[in-house]
């Protein structure tokens, strides 16, 4: 697919447009709007997509009456993340004009027969994140992990907040902290019935977390492969390597931790303990001052 860019310079900002995918059935073009942020000297870049289906725009209204959600009837959409999974289908993310509600959905093309699944509606973040080769990864309501097989196209429940290290053909290689019982997991789970076939268990005061939570999917299994020996095939395995390179707390560093984490948790609701009588007064003067205006009963 060739690629064209129309640039419209306007001062120290300009929008391009680059087509993602056409086809006789569904057109996607990428609207890069780049523009100088003068406190930092650089350039910040915010891209939409727009969509056409059989040659036309797609309107907001068309694309209410395809999401078939009662309460974004009257909604202006912003289409924020685009996937491309077949020539006439994509995974997209979109939110309303204020961005209090989003929804991730499946848009399916087809000559005046174009439809959409939603796999998700939130009120904060639907955009999907590239998990491996093949496959995205979203967070329902509850935080519980969905991955998104892009072909053939299905949808993956994972029971769950975990950040996806790697995925091997059925297995999923997870991560994440469990703080109330002071230890770090590192599973492999079977992503079609959300079996769990390997975890090992690591002692939150011995072992640093690890820092992967904005770390790209190559990062991840890195990280994952430099510190475990691991097997996903049947059966799957997974060891901690002699040779691993997590980082060990030094003596003491865990007490600190807790202490500090006590201190912020004090510090957290004595500012709510504040702020809730700092309001209550603020009601209570309201409700005194009402009471002052009202005639005297005779």
């Amino acid at each position: 697919m060739g690629i064209a860019a129309l640039l419209l310079s306007t001062g120290c900002a300009w929008t391009s447009k680059e087509p993602v995918l056409s086809s006789d059935t569904l057109k996607v073009v990428a609207v890069t709007e780049s523009r100088l942020d003068i406190n930092i000297s650089e350039y910040r870049h915010y891209t939409t997509y727009v969509l056409y289906l059989d040659g036309e725009k797609l309107s907001d209204k068309a694309f209410a009456s395809l999401l078939q959600d009662p309460q974004a009837t009257n909604d202006t959409f912003v289409h924020s993340d685009v996937v491309v999974l077949a020539d006439d289908a994509i995974l997209l993310a979109s939110h309303n004009r204020d961005s209090t509600r989003c929804w991730t959905t499946r848009l399916l093309a087809g000559k005046g027969k174009a439809r959409v699944e939603r796999i998700k509606t939130s009120s904060t973040d639907c955009s999907p994140s590239e998990t491996a080769p093949g496959w995205q990864t979203l967070y329902d309501e509850a935080s519980n992990v969905l991955l998104v097989r892009e072909r053939p196209f299905h949808v993956y429940p994972i029971a769950g907040y975990w950040w996806v290290l790697w995925i091997e053909g059925d297995v999923v290689a997870l991560y994440n902290d469990d703080s109330d019982r002071e230890r770090l997991i590192v599973r492999l789970v079977r992503v079609s019935t959300d079996e769990v076939l390997a975890e090992q268990l690591l002692p939150m005061q011995t072992y640093a977390e690890a820092d992967l939570l904005h770390a790209s999917p190559d990062v991840r299994r890195k990280w994952l492969l430099d510190n475990f020996a691991v097997s996903m095939k049947t059966p799957a395995s997974l060891q901690l390597r002699p040779d691993n390179q997590l980082e060990v707390l030094p003596p003491g560093r865990w007490a600190e931790y807790q202490e500090t984490a006590r201190q912020n948790s004090e510090a957290d609701a004595l500012a709510r303990a504040a702020g809730e009588a700092k309001l209550e007064a603020l009601y209570r003067e309201v409700r005194e001052e009402e009471a002052a205006r009202q005639p005297p009963v005779e």
